[in-house]
């Protein structure tokens, strides 16, 4: 068995999104980080990402991200939908592809 190969399987998948013309990079929760997702402010430090798969969300001020606190909360609460419809999307399509199975 190659580990690699499997952790690489296991990790969190990016997933691209289109957020008011700008590229965004979201993904579920690691197991590391899944109870801290309580909310929304947890959710985007977590799950929100840049190309490189670095984060852009700090909760404070720190140089290279946008502190979480300071953004308008229509979009909080936007970004923290489109990370939970990754459950719900990815959920019922592999329940999908289990039935044609």
């Amino acid at each position: 068995m190659n580990l690699q190969d499997l952790q690489k399987l296991l990790k969190p998948k990016l997933h691209k999104i289109d957020f008011h013309g700008m590229d965004l990079y979201i993904h579920r929760p690691s197991s590391a980080d899944f109870d801290k997702c309580i909310d929304a402010k947890p959710t985007l430090i977590h799950c929100v990402k840049d190309e490189n798969g670095d984060p852009i969300f700090a909760d404070g001020e720190i140089q290279g991200r946008i502190d979480v606190n300071s953004i308008d909360a229509m979009f909080l609460g936007e970004l923290n939908q489109k990370v939970i419809e990754l459950w719900t999307t990815e959920a019922s399509t592999q329940v999908e592809d289990l039935e044609k199975k």
